[in-house]
């Protein structure tokens, strides 16, 4: 933030930040020494999910996507779970009974959905994460034959790990559209993709939705049949789902109803205002913005209103938030990786050192002025 004002002097300013994830962190850094700040997530840690399809293939890496927030925010981080806010009374309310005050609340809460992609449900400790994350790792190795449903980012990049490392596995990727990963994305950023992961040997299923997903064990090792609304039946042994990414709403779904849109996201301008209240943020996935949601962004929405607020109660120039370029990155494997930026692809081996070498923990562990565990 170089030579930016600080309010650390105001009394009257408090930041509270509800999320723990890539847009709450990167807040809540900028905010160190320039205001007073409150982090708040049920978890103790951030949940590096950039990172987590590599726990699910790699022995020991799951204690590398578990990053403790205490040791960086100490005092400033508050864990548990908002369950409503009182924007007139400018509070928040914890789960515990326990109310925060603020002058600016931000919003922060991210999505949820099936892991690896997203935290697992109720996990709120390290130990329980990387109970799961090695439980779904002995699962991908005992088994022969797997199969992912969803071909978004995460099933994509799964897909990759498992074929990169388990060379003597069967992996079917079934996915209900032609594009994967993103729809936006280029014939050229397709034409690349499906060609890494068919040179992993990958099985491609694409147009298909499975129709008896419901029926299948995922917790375990067992000889089923998947079936497609085209009728295509495909053996597996193993079947990791990755669909389903939700907006985590569950902070201030009953307070700001009315500002919310049917996903449960919120409306926000391009100040990242909540639409209808006063002193309220949202930044990061929780946001209606048009935009491909990414960690990326998230910590572009962090490092502009930090500046916004600062500006705003200095008697600065507060700026509109512009979004860039269509963008995307996915890893496949951690020898490949592919991107797009525009409509130009971006060049490979950067990619592959930026992100598939080590899924960015390095970085993420130093952001977070901490030590990565080895």
């Amino acid at each position: 933030m170089g030579l930016s004002p600080s309010l650390l002097d105001r009394e009257d300013v408090h930041v509270v930040i509800v999320g723990g994830g890539y847009a709450g962190i990167q807040l809540a850094r900028n905010l160190k020494n320039k205001a007073r700040f409150t982090l708040i997530d049920p978890k103790e840690m951030l949940y590096h999910n950039v990172g987590a399809v590599r726990s699910c293939t790699e022995p020991g890496f799951a204690k590398k996507i578990l990053i403790p927030y205490a040791p960086t925010f100490g005092e400033n981080f508050k864990q548990g779970a908002v369950t409503g806010i009182d924007a007139a009374g400018k509070t928040v309310l914890l789960a515990s009974g326990e109310t925060v005050k603020y002058s600016h609340l931000v919003l922060a809460t991210g999505s949820t959905g099936a892991f690896p992609g997203k935290p697992p449900d109720g996990m709120t400790t390290t130990a329980e994460v990387t109970e799961k994350s090695e439980a779904v790792l002995k699962l991908v190795q005992a088994a022969k034959n797997i199969v992912i449903v969803g071909g978004g980012a995460v099933g994509t990049e799964i897909a990759g790990e498992i074929a990169t490392d388990y060379k003597d596995k069967e992996v079917t990727l079934i996915h209900p559209r032609d594009k994967l990963v993103n729809g936006e994305s280029s014939d050229a950023f397709q034409k690349r993709l499906k060609e890494i992961l068919q040179g992993l040997g990958v099985k491609l299923v694409l147009g298909e939705r499975v129709t008896n997903l419901d029926q299948l064990p995922t917790d375990r090792v067992e000889n089923v049949t998947v079936v497609t609304d085209k009728g295509t039946e495909i053996s597996a042994d193993l079947v990791i789902p990755c669909t389903g990414l939700k907006v985590n709403s569950m902070a201030y779904k009953d307070s700001l109803a009315s500002s919310m849109e049917d996903n449960g996201s919120l409306k926000v301008n391009n100040f990242f205002e909540v639409q209808g209240t006063e002193g309220i943020y949202a930044i990061g996935d929780c946001t209606n913005i048009p935009e491909t949601k990414m960690a990326y962004r998230a910590s572009m929405h962090s490092d502009l209103l930090v500046k916004n607020i600062l500006a705003q109660e200095t008697g600065g120039t507060r700026k509109e938030y512009k979004p860039d370029p269509f963008i995307m990155v996915v890893s496949v494997g951690r020898k490949a990786a592919l991107g797009q930026k525009g409509i130009a692809l971006l060049p490979e081996f950067v990619l592959r050192i930026m992100k598939a070498r080590d899924m960015m923990t390095g970085r993420y562990w130093k952001e977070m002025g901490q030590k990565l565990p080895r």
